[in-house]
């Protein structure tokens, strides 16, 4: 069964004008709204010309919010032969019905595997690696927010993990430093690093080549029609999803720390956050 979107048409307002600094009342200022209506759509109550007022106050795609909104239509699922993403959960209050996503990769001939993330349990994925005969080479951290790192210790204390790899401006304890533009080659599945901060310090997304499709691990800097929050580094996250994963080609798959895989053209298409690819 696919995976539910992370955020819902009013997640996204919410980011978006956080981001920006822009309260409901001079929101609704601007849009030439009244402060009810804009306090209905933050509430998820969906009246399209409101959301069509309020979308370039925000920087938004009116079209893409109002499609979003509507819910016409999602991805279609995706599925790897060397690529499986394992999903846990992880409630935290006022969201008792939040998963964490984690991934993991391998080279078909060599069967050396990496792991992206822990999420809240990797039982699955030792479950994996036993099964199909894969050898852990490495666990990369997209970045250390406790959703994502918190079964870390578990596998690290069950699987024998040769390299543990975080951020380097989130380091984690006994990690080896990860900067952006560094390689890895594990057989012929090779991972780049790229910078994608601003829900994080110092986030990074993984960009494999060697399975069959272009992926990037982007931890929680994008999701499908979205991406993380980043009250404090709105300007910079936007920027780089721009510049090092919606610059990647269009058949790239992505794969989010919450939410369904995506790809590259979809978001480019469907997202609200990035008007200028529509």
């Amino acid at each position: 069964m696919p995976l539910p979107l992370e955020d819902n048409f009013d997640d996204v307002l919410m980011k978006a004008s956080t981001g920006l600094g822009i309260g409901k009342q001079a929101l609704a200022e601007r849009a030439g709204l009244s402060l009810r209506s804009v306090t209905q759509l933050l509430r998820g109550i969906v009246d399209v010309p409101s959301l069509r007022a309020v979308a370039p106050i925000l920087g938004l795609h009116a079209e893409a919010l109002v499609a979003m909104a509507q819910g016409r239509g999602t991805p279609a699922p995706i599925a790897f032969s060397c690529l499986r993403c394992y999903t846990s959960p992880f409630p935290v209050p006022g969201y008792a019905a939040m998963t964490v996503n984690s991934y993991l990769a391998w080279c078909a001939e060599t069967r050396q595997a990496v792991a992206f993330d822990t999420g809240s349990n990797t039982e699955a994925l030792q479950a994996d690696l036993e099964s199909w005969g894969l050898t852990l080479k490495a666990l990369f951290l997209t970045h250390t927010h406790p959703d994502h790192v918190a079964a870390c210790d578990e596998l690290q204390a069950r699987v024998d993990v040769p390299a543990l790899y975080a951020p380097k401006h989130e380091p984690y304890p006994q990690s080896l430093e990860v900067r952006a533009g560094d390689e890895f080659h594990y057989g012929k599945l090779r991972v780049e690093a790229r910078l994608t901060s601003g829900h994080s310090p110092g986030g990074l997304s993984y960009v494999l080549a060697g399975l069959e499709r272009p992926v990037a691990v982007v931890g929680d800097a994008l999701f499908c029609l979205s991406q993380g929050g980043a009250r404090t580094q709105y300007a910079r996250a936007l920027k780089n999803n721009r510049e090092q994963l919606l610059s990647l080609p269009v058949a790239t798959v992505l794969c989010p720390g919450h939410g369904p895989m995506t790809t590259v053209q979809w978001e480019q298409a469907h997202n609200p956050f990035f008007p200028e690819f529509k």
